[in-house]
């Protein structure tokens, strides 16, 4: 399908965007958890996971409401209204929230929060409204399937962020303080340069500001608000109980584990997820239910053949890759990371099993399903974390992740469902514990060379086993292979 090379083409610049961003990530790991206790690294990560929640409220849904209306918009004609419209409304809204979270935290914190992170909160509204409008202005390119562009603002923060954070630590002080204030001014920055560049090119006005569709954007958005705040709670409300339960050293392990975790899972989850919506919409359009079906069945089958390897492979390397990156003080993350990186994965492919909800416009039921998700994933939790410690956080996630995939497919297969192509994924899954099994018993000496030496071996043996069985995989393979070597396509005439 021309669709499925299109989605492959996309989805390797948001891919290699990624990777880019995930290396700043592995930078950035053993840099932080080198600088800071690992009771400080805790606290860092619990007033990030405090910013990405003000941001999800703060943007209102708006993202998801330029990629749905974008196209339209664009046939009407209209994009100078809506552009206006979007930017205007978003940075007000943005900057409201922003005010009242600093508001709130600084009148009633005091009676209920760590005086160690309480200093950190006035700069972190203001990292809730750089984040906010940022999200918002990119998604413009994300709807113009322009994914170049938007994988480059995004490299730019995340550098940026990282870069002035680390310089911040080691002009000023050596703790999170400083840290978090470079993230503020790195923001900042990005934003101002980035809302010129927009007011300057798209000449937005106030006189093309729109109620109406300020009112739409936000009818349609608004729900899907609480289905990413219940990704956070989540994914991130654990963290907040091992802060109550176990204190800063626990949270600092588990902060840890969890980061290493989605920094592999993310590198797959998030290319996909930025390339597909636009497309799948596209199809859908032009082409009808049977082509868009038939898209998401290979799209499904090429995620988890990319998906199993590395997942397995990750489980299996992973306390190599803990010690090579963090030192061993923080072995202790490992006992949490099989059950993390599981979860997320099973939770990934929602990326394209939930779809039918996103087409049929019943986005609410996601929100029905996170919801009932985040309470069940709080009890457990309740239960687990002080009898079992983070390992129980770690089961919690896993449990949590399973029960809200399998109920939002349900509901989603309801609305529009698609053939899953069950062989050729066994398939995947068997190879990839065959690549697992045999990792646990390779070994060489020196640290690095192990790593490299067993993710190499790892890549070789799990590859292999699908060039063998699966001849789908294999043709493609050999025409690409053919066509590097012809590629004018120029045939010979006997």
């Amino acid at each position: 399908m021309s669709e499925i090379r299109t989605l492959l083409r996309q989805s390797s610049y948001y891919f290699t965007g990624q990777i880019i961003i995930m290396a700043a990530g592995f930078i950035s790991f053993p840099i932080l958890t080198r600088i800071f206790s690992v009771s400080d690294y805790g606290i860092l990560g619990l007033i990030t996971t405090t910013v990405l929640i003000g941001i999800a409220i703060g943007k209102l849904g708006f993202p998801s409401s330029v990629v749905r209306f974008y196209a339209e918009f664009e046939s009407k004609n209209q994009l100078a209204s809506f552009y206006s419209t979007i930017f205007l409304g978003s940075v007000g809204l943005a900057a409201t929230i922003s005010i009242l979270f600093g508001c709130a935290t600084q009148l009633f914190g005091n009676n209920f929060i760590d005086k160690n992170i309480i200093t950190l909160l006035p700069l972190a509204s203001i990292l809730i409204f750089s984040g906010c409008t940022l999200d918002i202005l990119s998604s413009f390119f994300r709807a113009q399937q322009r994914p170049k562009l938007y994988s480059l603002i995004a490299i730019f923060r995340r550098y940026g962020s990282l870069g002035l954070g680390i310089l911040f630590v080691f002009y000023f002080s050596k703790d999170v303080f400083s840290f978090v204030l470079g993230q503020m001014v790195s923001g900042v920055i990005i934003f101002l340069s980035i809302g010129y560049i927009c007011f300057r090119k798209r000449g937005l006005t106030f006189e093309s500001f729109s109620s109406e569709i300020f009112r739409n954007s936000i009818k349609f958005g608004f729900p899907l608000v609480w289905a990413e705040l219940g990704h956070l709670f989540l994914h991130y409300s654990d963290r907040y109980l091992i802060q109550l339960y176990l204190g800063s050293a626990s949270l600092g392990y588990y902060t840890a584990g969890y980061n290493l975790a989605t920094y592999i899972t993310e590198m797959i989850m998030y290319p996909l997820n930025y390339a597909i919506s636009p497309l799948y919409m596209s199809i859908l359009v032009n082409k009808g239910e049977g082509k868009t079906k038939e898209f998401f069945t290979k799209s499904f089958r090429y995620f988890l053949l990319i998906m199993f390897v590395i997942v397995f492979g990750f489980i299996a390397i992973g306390k190599d890759l803990i010690s090579f990156l963090a030192t061993k003080k923080y072995l202790e993350a490992y006992s949490i990371l099989p059950y993390v990186v599981i979860g997320q994965s099973i939770y990934a492919c929602t990326i394209i099993l939930n779809n039918g909800l996103f087409i049929k416009k019943k986005m609410y039921i996601m929100t029905y399903v996170m919801l009932v998700t985040c309470v069940l994933s709080v009890g457990v939790n309740i239960i687990l974390i002080p009898k079992f410690g983070i390992i129980g956080a770690g089961w919690t996630n896993l449990i949590s992740n399973i029960f809200y995939t399998l109920v939002i497919t349900y509901y989603a297969f309801r609305e529009f469902s698609f053939r899953i192509d069950y062989a050729h994924i066994i398939l995947y899954l068997v190879s990839s514990l065959v690549m697992f099994i045999a990792l646990r018993n390779i070994h060489f000496e020196g640290q690095f060379v192990n790593l490299i030496g067993r993710i190499a071996i790892g890549g070789i043996i799990y590859f292999t086993f699908i060039l063998v069985f699966d001849k789908e995989i294999r043709g493609k393979i050999q025409a690409f292979v053919k066509n590097l070597k012809n590629p004018s396509g120029d045939k010979n005439v006997t």
